[in-house]
């Protein structure tokens, strides 16, 4: 599976076209929605979705563009998610790695959820994962993920409906996005969750998804936290974490797990990717 993407990662103009032929055939999206939201590199990544097959990457494309314009994504703003929602940190894009992809994190021991917030919490999660693509740099077109899942537990686990609705907008809405998944800290317990969506992920995904227990990074982590603001001894151990040659190691993005949230600065980045 892995190669017949590679295959489908450079497609002739021709196939792009003819994904666009598709939707066009569909006859309720307007010209102007298409020519906007289906550039080559949306095609690009559906294709490689769909193994470079046209009707389904045509179909699965149609089906995001029409659910774009049901959940109004057009409508999404800053001021939709002032109060608790930006203010906790649960989650959040924090910059990008050396080559440009974004880095969104994700803090399950400040995501405890309400009784009625799953309708904004699925807002709140497409807002940073549009961010998170406005935020690419250098030609990225992916992100890499850090999951905290310290805190987890029964009172604070979403709904199996809520996980099942998340998977589906990260599957079918923003495909081939995925880089690197990182599990940070998941006690046992969220083995019943995880192992309820497992079939329903698709198995390039889980090849891109690691469990990572701090306690094998704790000297690295006690050397970065114990320059507390002392910024070159910070990026000394940092530095000192680091593996080059090892890309996708979790040494690399120690920086961003060991960072704390800062909300002022958070709405800075959000200013500066385009929102209102």
């Amino acid at each position: 599976m892995a190669d017949a993407r590679a295959v489908v990662a450079a497609a002739p103009p021709e196939l792009l076209e003819s994904v666009r032929k598709e939707i066009r055939g569909f006859g309720d999206v307007a010209e102007d929605v298409i020519t906007e939201q289906c550039d080559d590199a949306t095609i690009q990544r559906y294709l490689r979705a769909r193994n470079g097959n046209v009707h389904k990457a045509a179909k699965l494309l149609h089906g995001t563009l029409l659910w774009r314009k049901e959940f109004k994504t057009d409508t999404l703003t800053i001021g939709e998610f002032d109060g608790r929602t930006l203010s906790s940190g649960r989650m959040y894009i924090a910059g990008n790695d050396t080559s440009g992809k974004s880095i969104l994190v994700t803090r399950k021991r400040s995501d405890a959820f309400q009784a009625g917030e799953f309708t904004s919490y699925l807002r709140y999660l497409v807002f940073t994962l549009e961010t998170g693509v406005r935020a690419m740099k250098d030609g990225q077109d992916k992100w890499v993920w850090l999951m905290d899942m310290r805190g987890y537990s029964r009172a604070n686990s979403p709904p199996l409906g809520v996980s099942m609705a998340t998977l589906r907008i990260l599957a079918d809405h923003f495909p081939e996005r995925l880089h690197r998944c990182f599990f940070i800290d998941a006690p046992g317990i969220f083995s019943f969750l995880f192992n309820a969506l497992w079939p329903f992920i698709d198995p390039v995904t889980r090849q891109k998804i690691v469990f990572i227990n701090t306690k094998d990074y704790s000297k690295q982590i006690d050397a970065v936290n114990a320059a507390g603001s002392d910024g070159a001894a910070r990026e000394a151990a940092l530095q000192e974490a680091a593996k080059p040659a090892e890309p996708d190691a979790f040494d690399n993005y120690l920086r961003w797990y060991c960072s704390q949230y800062d909300e002022a600065e958070y709405r800075k980045l959000l200013a500066a990717v385009g929102w209102q």
